[in-house]
């Protein structure tokens, strides 16, 4: 089987590209900076094509990329700037004649990566059937993307699987997030770290448990359409912060209250993973 990634040299994309190598599937790697991918360990394991979603010319791409039998889609640009509006008005385009050109290439077999922020402002536990009601630009632009692909299995015929991936807490290379925040903090031997009230309520899944999934979900197509990728296990953030510093024994006071709670955000949310556990296997 020859999986075709996006995104090949962000943060999940290697995760993903090396399980999937360990898996024994024949992985095409594409992303829009070729000089990155040298630096990547599975360089000399895949076969790579530099293209870059916002320059494209009509060429017919399953043919540029070696005829995927299926395609992991994890690109996606300005992931820092949920407001802007480029996410509605380049960037939603921009990926949408990428798949459009895939799809009619004959590409039978999508993976999509969305996000949880899909769901609003939504409380409580979400689930795949709830409507979607983001309020950014960011995930309106993928929530559209996900509206677009389902309209077009209409006319088309392959399979589809939208991921909405809840709150990461880990290293993603070339992303700032609390977990990198923190422990640059603690390495820097700083006496305290400012933070929100930690009131919220989250669901949490560190990087590699989210390239597994994604990966698992990706290789079988028993179950389609929208598909949450978390842990289902609610748990306050303060509370999810101090039993990461004591099993790390990390010295650091928190200060709480210092920054305002997002307004993108609800207080309590997290993911119904029914869907996800008959995908792995779990009761």
């Amino acid at each position: 089987m020859r999986i075709l990634v996006t995104g090949a040299t962000g943060g999940l994309g290697r995760l993903i590209i090396n399980k999937l190598l360990n898996q024994g599937v024949e992985v095409i790697a594409t992303s829009h900076d070729p000089h990155e991918v040298p630096n990547c360990d599975f360089f000399n394991k895949v076969k790579y094509f530099p293209f870059d979603i916002n320059k494209q010319d009509g060429a017919d791409l399953c043919s540029y990329f070696g005829k995927p039998d299926a395609l992991i889609h994890l690109a996606w640009e300005k992931l820092d700037e949920y407001k802007n509006e480029a996410h509605i008005t380049t960037i939603l385009e921009n990926h949408k004649k990428f798949i459009t050109n895939l799809i009619e290439g004959g590409l039978k077999d999508i993976t999509a990566v969305g996000t949880c922020y899909e769901y609003g402002l939504q409380e409580g536990i979400l689930r795949e059937n709830m409507a979607s009601q983001p309020i950014l630009p960011y995930p309106q632009g993928k929530n559209l993307l996900r509206e677009f692909i389902e309209a077009k299995q209409k006319s088309s015929d392959f399979s589809f699987k939208w991921i909405r991936v809840f709150y990461v807490f880990g290293e993603v290379r070339g992303r700032k997030n609390l977990f990198t925040l923190l422990v640059n903090a603690v390495n820097n031997k700083e006496e305290s770290f400012n933070m929100s009230g930690g009131e919220q309520v989250r669901d949490f899944l560190s990087p590699d448990e989210i390239a597994q999934r994604i990966v698992k979900i990706a290789l079988q197509n028993k179950i389609q359409g929208i598909i949450n990728c978390c842990s289902g296990k609610p748990v306050k953030l303060k509370d999810f912060v101090n039993d990461f510093l004591i099993k790390n024994n990390f010295k650091i006071k928190l200060n709480l209250g210092v920054y305002p709670y997002p307004d993108y955000e609800p207080m309590e949310t997290w993911g119904d993973s029914e869907k996800l556990k008959r995908i792995l296997g779990e009761k």
